[in-house]
């Protein structure tokens, strides 16, 4: 096809307003998002616009008219969220998707009708519209020019040297995170929720449960590389952190998995679904991976929360979500059997975090509170009912561990942070909350004997290394560091801010 003929072509324009949203979210998160991800959401959305536009074709009897409907179509449906954003910001709200759900779709019956009585063979209208979607493709393929362009100063280089097992038989490590559970001063003062019951039940387990504990960092980009590698962050105004694929460099390829799998051990990964947890190019297998699932592509993820099927979007995407994090919890216990190595298990489980999807059975929430993005609506019930349900599955899971371990195994089960204040609760608030979690261990052989109150995530591995194979890393002073600025940007570089004495509950 010749480029005067690839101008005049009437499917081209649909095509690309199908493909333009995937590129533009990829183009402007590459920090958070690999090129593999493009391929799910792409390849849905344009068998969907090439069937659409057929049934079009046959509908109209002419391919321009059926091109420019389904052009109008595409725009109208991705642009729907951004547009009800918009007018939230001016105070807008039109009854949330009553009023402008109902225009949209007129403004659609409108346009179509419009061209059916239309004369015009749209030819030269076609050629306009393509060269204005492919300057829009071209602009958003200028962002990818310097994709790979980055480098860092951080080593991510394992100390394997004298590493070995104390003991003959190796144990199994089962490594639990628990997504943004509040330590228990914290939810004991911004939820007014005792969760003794579940504590006392690990340590009647024999878990030690660290007192006043505290994460390192408050965010996840941050949190999981710092415990993984056993180290801290460097500190102070950092460009090695203005893009996260440092951080999912340093998560998916870690220090403690290398370490481990040095040392003989079968690295398995338990998929949360979500971005680097998803898969880890050192795991030798990966449980719970369903790429093919909707909530699994953090592309189509973002593009249908601001489409038109956003007001349906929390009930697309509940089974989904729920299917993953049962699929992790049954998971996780099943490598202790029948495996000729040991294990290190890692499993990434995305509750209590929002959004909340069960109750303190496994019950399903009532789908119509239910938010995926950032929100304090029922926050104060709905966390708790999640909360409380990750302590029931917990719980499950371990008594499955102890009981059909034959060596005593080695369980961590932590939270990478704890919940989120709203935006406008003080920053002492903001905070606390975020920083007191979960962090306890079943460590055998007297290995709970070198913990303390405030026992931090940075030193976790280092003392299981030094304590069962013969490893001679220090332990850190524990410190907390508060991000100031926001890291989650392209160009926007953390500043990581000492409040080790600051965070008093």
């Amino acid at each position: 096809m010749s480029g005067i003929q690839l101008f005049q072509s009437s499917i081209l324009h649909p095509l690309l307003f199908a493909f333009f949203p995937i590129l533009f979210v990829f183009s402007y998160n590459t920090s958070f998002l690999s090129f593999d991800e493009l391929f799910f959401p792409s390849l849905l959305f344009l068998v969907l616009a090439a069937t659409s536009w057929l049934i079009l074709k046959t509908a109209f009897k002419n391919t321009h008219k059926s091109s420019v409907a389904l052009s109008i179509s595409i725009i109208l449906f991705f642009s729907y969220g951004h547009i009800q954003n918009s007018l939230l910001d001016y105070g807008l709200e039109l009854h949330g998707n009553k009023i402008l759900l109902p225009i949209f779709l007129l403004i659609l019956m409108l346009s179509v009708i419009a061209l059916i009585r239309t004369t015009s063979n749209f030819k030269n209208f076609t050629k306009i519209i393509n060269v204005v979607v492919l300057t829009m493709i071209f602009l958003s393929l200028l962002n990818l020019v310097n994709l790979d362009n980055y480098t860092t100063n951080i080593d991510l280089e394992p100390d394997t040297t004298n590493l070995y097992p104390v003991h003959d038989t190796p144990p199994n490590v089962f490594h639990i995170i628990l997504d943004a559970y509040s330590g228990y001063d914290s939810l004991k003062k911004f939820y007014g929720f005792d969760n003794s019951e579940f504590l006392n039940e690990l340590e009647e387990r024999e878990f030690s449960v660290i007192a006043d504990s505290k994460s390192n960092y408050g965010h996840t980009f941050m949190s999981l590389p710092s415990l993984l590698n056993m180290k801290y962050l460097d500190y102070g105004k950092n460009e090695d952190f203005d893009n996260h694929r440092i951080s999912y460099d340093m998560i998916s390829d870690n220090i403690v998995m290398k370490n481990f799998k040095a040392m003989g051990y079968d690295i398995i990964g338990v998929s949360s679904g979500w971005g680097v947890t998803r898969d880890f190019e050192i795991a030798d297998r990966t449980y719970c991976a369903t790429f093919s699932r909707i909530d699994d592509s953090q592309i189509l993820i973002s593009i249908l929360d601001n489409s038109a099927i956003k007001p349906f979007y929390a009930k697309l995407l509940v089974d989904d979500r729920r299917t993953k994090v049962l699929c992790q919890f049954d998971s996780v216990p099943k490598y202790i059997e029948n495996n000729k190595n040991p294990v290190f298990v890692f499993a990434h489980i995305l509750i209590p975090h929002q959004p909340y999807l069960f109750g303190p059975n496994g019950e399903t929430l009532n789908t119509e509170s239910l938010e995926f993005g950032d929100t304090y609506q029922n926050r104060n019930y709905d966390y708790i009912k999640q909360l409380q349900f990750a302590n029931k599955k917990t719980l499950e899971l371990v008594d499955n561990i102890l009981t059909n371990s034959k060596t005593p195994p080695i369980i961590v089960i932590q939270s990478d942070h704890g919940s989120d204040q709203p935006e406008n609760a003080s920053l002492e608030d903001q905070m606390n909350e975020a920083m007191h979690n979960l962090n306890v261990y079943y460590l055998p052989y007297g290995g709970e004997s070198i913990l303390y109150d405030g026992f931090s995530q940075v030193n976790s591995f280092r003392l299981i290394f030094n304590y069962y194979f013969n490893g001679e890393y220090e332990i850190l002073e524990d410190k907390h560091y508060w991000i100031n600025g926001n890291p989650f940007v392209n160009d926007g570089y953390p500043e990581f801010i000492d409040v080790t004495n600051k965070l008093k509950l």
